[in-house]
């Protein structure tokens, strides 16, 4: 019988990050039990990061086609594998739960950012440009 842990978030200790950290692994719970190859995990990937409805995005239509063909080519390997006919559908049924989880996690980088500005300030480029943090996290000195 497994037992339930309770992680208290250094960041946001009066917000808590139990719901957040309870949802990213129910989804690598789930993602598990579809037992992606490399392969498949990658391209699945590449087709959630590559999601067009960003709302910063100014080309959005090109980055739907991009991602069109990821899909196209996630279900050739699925294909390939003699995967079960069902696992696409599978991945793309925990697209509602990622959303949700992205939801969460922009509410605690945004308390964090509040809390520790200077702190915030020095993330990673990439992290920045995938959380649309260019736009959020602008020097408050400027303002």
């Amino acid at each position: 019988v497994g037992r339930a842990v309770t992680v208290a978030c250094p960041c946001c200790p009066c917000s808590g990050c139990d719901d957040l950290i309870g949802a990213v692994f129910e989804l690598g719970r789930t993602l598990c039990r579809l037992q992606l190859s490399d392969e498949e995990l990658a391209l699945f990937t590449a087709a959630v990061l590559l999601s067009p409805d960003r709302p910063w995005l100014t080309e959005s239509k090109k980055v739907q086609k991009l991602q069109d063909k990821i899909y196209v080519a996630l279900q050739h390997e699925i294909q390939k594998k003699h995967s079960a006919e069902d696992k696409l559908s599978k991945m793309v049924s925990k697209l509602p739960l990622m959303k949700t989880i992205c939801n969460l996690h922009l509410d605690k980088l945004e308390f964090f950012r509040l809390l520790h500005p200077e702190t915030a300030m020095n993330f990673p480029p990439l992290y920045k440009e995938v959380f649309n943090s260019e736009l959020q996290y602008s020097d408050p000195r400027e303002s």
